[in-house]
């Protein structure tokens, strides 16, 4: 067998893409391809089709056994998954966009929906029915047709937390351009979609690029104050969690159930990361699908690649639920043992 050897010794690969490592002395399949995050960065973790997972610490790459608490913790998350779940759609910014019928009217108003889910659910909502009103139920025509200097007048005096008029007509001529030039954000994301890739990390990296570089927004719209459209579009090449965005992409992605619309049929839902928020995060460290302390895109792949053992094709279907423990103020941020022994999650809670 012909030996490709890499920088990083804990790695080779051989000629037909296969990887190899050494776990307790033994030569080991870690992956083929583009399975393997390579280069291999701390904390990094992985599952294949057959359900073995490897995470990469310490300088070690060691295989994570899938043993009983993982059944634990699928059994769970499953009757989380049961009850939560389109009943709960009032809760939830995906909530407004079911209020659509036709797919070019749920994809823009989808992401509008998914970047704006930040803050107080009550408040985005509103947010959402003013910007609904302003583009009368018709976010495609009006995203189509849109025109900076009519933008102004529409937004004038519009604003949420620290998102301005100038941010509104700033993220809607940079979404009419890709409506314009592509015929959907859909087509526009599928210009750096990688098929073969583990997840959609090289992908979101693409889009938020091209996406900031397809209008000069800065020259068109002057204005004296710092603009903040670049907020509708994180990147994993900052670190940020991309919760917005990987929101967005589970809602246009996944089609097994009544949650998500599943318009988006050529992107495989094991591809999908997890949108990962406060509550995300908290609830997650509590059940041991992580154990860094902040929201980052590595604790995004990380809480990701652990669902995998859980359900390798379809990870991502607990998102909802276990948001709705903090969302509906299930899971409290202290512990209590009149509110702990409540909640659904206290069987395979480690919050000590």
């Amino acid at each position: 067998m012909s030996i490709k050897q890499y920088e990083n010794p804990i790695l080779w690969q051989d000629n037909a893409f296969n990887w190899f490592t050494i776990i307790d002395g033994t030569e080991t399949f870690v992956g083929r391809g583009r399975d393997v995050p390579y280069p291999l960065e701390e904390n990094d973790c992985w599952t294949l089709p057959n359900g073995k997972t490897f995470l990469y610490k310490n300088g070690k790459i060691k295989s994570i056994e899938n043993l009983d608490q993982n059944i634990k913790i699928k059994e769970c998350l499953e009757n989380l998954y049961e009850k939560f779940e389109e009943s709960f759609l009032y809760s939830d910014p995906l909530g407004f966009v079911h209020k659509f019928d036709k797919k070019r009217d749920i994809e823009i108003a989808g992401f509008i929906a998914a970047g704006f889910a930040f803050g107080n659910v009550s408040q985005i909502l509103k947010i959402l029915d003013k910007i609904d009103k302003i583009v009368d139920h018709n976010f495609y025509d009006f995203t189509l047709n849109f025109k900076i200097e009519d933008g102004f007048k529409q937004f004038k005096g519009i604003y949420y937390r620290f998102i301005k008029e100038n941010d509104f007509v700033a993220l809607f001529y940079i979404l009419s351009e890709i409506i314009k030039q592509y015929g959907s954000i859909e087509n526009f994301f599928m210009e750096g979609y990688i098929a073969h890739a583990l997840n959609l990390k090289e992908a979101l990296i693409s889009f938020t690029e091209r996406a900031l570089k397809l209008v000069d927004y800065e020259k068109k719209i002057t204005s004296d104050k710092k603009f903040l459209v670049s907020y509708f579009f994180t990147s994993p090449a900052d670190n940020s969690p991309c919760k917005r965005l990987n929101l967005y992409l589970r809602w246009m992605v996944r089609n097994t159930d009544n949650l998500d619309f599943g318009i988006w049929s050529k992107i495989s839902p094991s591809q999908l990361i997890m949108p990962v928020d406060t509550h995300i995060a908290r609830i997650c460290k509590y059940i041991g699908l992580t154990n860094l302390k902040n929201p980052s895109f590595k604790m995004a792949l990380q809480i990701t690649e652990n669902l995998k053992k859980l359900d390798y094709f379809d990870p991502i279907k607990y998102d909802f639920a276990i948001t709705r423990l903090g969302i509906l103020d299930l899971c409290t941020k202290s512990k209590k043992k009149e509110n702990c022994e409540k909640c659904s999650i206290f069987n395979i809670c480690k919050l000590d």
